[in-house]
């Protein structure tokens, strides 16, 4: 499991560091460093994987990424990843070489965070796929879901006859059954009353998609059902696709998403993360940061294995990140000024207060 972060001299954070935890919520104002952090975790674990080769990750031109406020001459990582009694650190230091950067990390003596950062991290981008005529066949790697989601279909085509990756994660499976298929289309009728059906155009190496509605057995093409069901329908998959232990990074899950979908999904994420899965999630959503509340409060999601920031600016734009406190109710016992205050604002305004 990831357990902190620490971001030094990186775009708008001068010096930041947080905890991570089974269930970590970035919420914020935009441009404050949520999607930074994220980035400095996915670069430390891609450079830890690319061990023994040249590193070809890239983050760009060492002046564009530093923080130009304070000037920094070198950015620096810290990653930490804990497993039973052994907390392991990677620590990376990025200085100027010519106009790119160069890369000195510090690697473990130990190889067990290999067994985490290793083909371990499920990451799904802001940018991900919507709906497509089709969707491209990869049967190159069975894990592979892409960082757009854009093979979460395939996965879906190719596995969905078989258990889920993780038995622990399969829900009521005496009613439901394990396959992935029956799992994705529990949860994805409970977010958003459709189930999905895949199938394999061999000829061209691609995917058709098509959903149907749970109160009728007939199925439509994504484009007549709503771009938000395909977007779930990735998010679902990608899920139900990770083992223990993994790390899953979702930026931005309430795109194109209802209220209630959002919250409901929350549920299915304090589900997985209770059983194992880490759970990292950027949100610019009340709706996603008040469910998660709400799983605390319902005892889904323990308080202890939660954490929540909120990110904002200062006067010289750099980086301020405040750890909300949540009580076992779900209850702020903290709230930063300008974190989802937006609805009492205008209801203020509305009924001239």
């Amino acid at each position: 499991m990831l357990s902190r972060i620490l971001v030094d001299g990186y775009k708008s954070i001068d010096r930041r560091e947080l905890e991570l935890s089974n269930f970590t919520l970035l919420a914020g104002v935009n441009s404050a460093g949520k999607s930074s952090v994220i980035q400095a975790i996915l670069y430390v674990s891609r450079l830890q994987n690319q061990i023994g080769h040249q590193h070809k990750f890239e983050l760009g031109r060492f002046i564009d990424i530093r923080n130009s406020i304070k000037g920094n001459r070198e950015i620096y990582f810290e990653l930490d990843t804990w497993r039973g009694q052994k907390t392991t650190t990677v620590k990376v230091t990025l200085t100027q070489k010519g106009d790119g950067v160069e890369v000195d990390m510090q690697e473990p003596r130990f190889s067990m965070i290999d067994y985490v950062l290793r083909e371990r991290i499920v990451y799904l981008s802001v940018e991900r796929v919507g709906v497509m005529r089709a969707y491209e066949l990869n049967t190159q790697k069975e894990r592979v879901i892409g960082e757009r989601g854009e093979y979460a279909y395939s996965y879906l085509a190719l596995f969905g006859q078989d258990p889920i990756p993780e038995e622990e994660f399969a829900y009521k499976p005496e009613k439901i059954g394990r396959s992935l298929n029956n799992q994705v289309n529990y949860w994805l009728e409970y977010l958003m009353g459709f189930n999905v059906q895949t199938n394999i155009v061999q000829d061209v190496d691609q995917v058709v998609v098509t959903y149907s509605n749970a109160k009728n057995n007939r199925y439509y093409r994504g484009k007549n059902v709503g771009t938000g069901v395909t977007y779930m329908s990735i998010l679902v998959i990608a899920a139900l696709a990770c083992k223990k232990e993994d790390v899953l990074i979702i930026e931005n899950p309430e795109i194109h998403l209802h209220p209630r979908a959002q919250s409901r999904f929350m549920e299915f994420l304090a589900y997985l993360s209770s059983r194992g899965l880490q759970v990292i999630v950027e949100t610019h959503s009340d709706h996603i940061y008040n469910g998660m509340r709400k799983c605390i409060k319902k005892n889904v999601l323990q308080k202890e294995k939660a954490v929540a920031y909120f990110f904002e600016l200062d006067d010289m734009m750099q980086t301020k990140v405040e750890r909300i406190h949540l009580n076992d109710q779900g209850a702020e016992e903290n709230h930063p000024y300008g974190m989802f205050d937006q609805f009492d604002d205008d209801l203020d305004e509305l009924l001239g207060l």
